[in-house]
């Protein structure tokens, strides 16, 4: 288990590393200061055409590109055996595969997914210090936050009365008994400047679920026909566009409205509705995400 350096502003966790640390075996892993470039902004999509003998230009629409992260380490082992254990350990780490990279810096954490872009420079300073340097790329520049999870059932009213207060001793004013109310809708709110990641869970039993991204007006909505029952669920992850029942087989043939949303910037309501069906629940999880 990694033990982290005091006065570390920068702690990345990444292939079973963490960098800002000293591992078991008492090599010191530490990013050197400037040593995190392109955990800025990513670049921009724009394209910039000059108008002809006008002033200006023409510009369509702009996207964040994928996000290059290049990551430069100071290691200090207490044998040289040790340090090339090290590296060698950061050569695997490095994977072509990928995998999160956690960066903690200045109390907050976030998020992405990086695969290595090019080689792993060990660059040894002595027997028992280096410097390497690595590159990675995330085809999906964004930063995810912590992940928010909530449920709600079907809209649905239940119990309560009021009685008069001529027919038993109660205050004055009578006495009101409140109705057990579901909403049917979820509130989530993202921090972030980006559109993050929505997942949904639909449990039954029901019949045509539909889930609604009120702000948006986009809606996603299942055929009657889609019945499910009790112990059965949908798995659905609005960005990838996919529908899975229990996890497993796709249920995308049953869409009549793939009208697909995400975790907008700032609040966010989420509607749960049925064809028919009055215990159904839905579970939301939105991702939080800036760039």
């Amino acid at each position: 288990m990694s033990t982290l350096l005091p006065g570390t502003q920068t702690s990345i966790l990444y292939g079973g590393l963490t960098f800002g640390s000293i591992d078991d075996n008492g090599v010191m892993w530490r990013v050197q200061s400037g040593g995190f470039v392109g955990w800025g902004s990513p670049d921009s999509t724009i394209e910039v055409q000059p108008k002809p003998r006008q002033r200006g230009a023409w510009s369509g629409d702009a996207f964040s590109q994928e996000r290059y992260l290049t990551v430069t380490l100071l290691l200090r082992a207490p044998s040289p055996a040790l340090l090339n254990q090290a590296l060698e350990q950061l050569s695997a780490a490095v994977d072509f595969a990928e995998q999160p990279m956690v960066v903690t810096e200045a109390g907050f954490t976030r998020t992405v997914y990086v695969r290595r872009k090019g080689g792993v420079e060990p660059n040894k300073i002595n027997s028992w210090m280096a410097a390497p340097t690595f590159q990675v790329v995330a085809d999906d520049p964004r930063k995810f936050w912590t992940p928010l999870v909530q449920s709600t059932g079907l809209p649905s009213s239940r119990g309560g009365l009021v009685i008069p207060a001529g027919g038993l001793v109660i205050p004055a004013g009578g006495l009101t008994i409140p109705a057990q109310v579901v909403s049917g809708q979820i509130e989530m709110f993202n921090p972030g400047n980006e559109t993050g990641p929505v997942r949904l869970r639909v449990d039954g039993p029901i019949s045509g679920p539909q889930i609604s991204h009120v702000g948006s007006g986009l809606t996603l909505t299942f055929a009657s026909s889609l019945v499910m029952g009790s112990g059965e669920w949908l798995d659905i992850d609005m960005e990838k566009h996919t529908v899975l029942a229990n996890g497993q087989a796709s249920r995308s043939k049953f869409i009549t409205s793939r009208q697909w949303f995400g975790l907008e910037p700032g609040d966010n309501t989420f509607s749960f509705a049925a064809a028919s069906g009055t215990t159904g629940q839905l579970t939301v999880t939105g991702i939080p995400a800036s760039r």
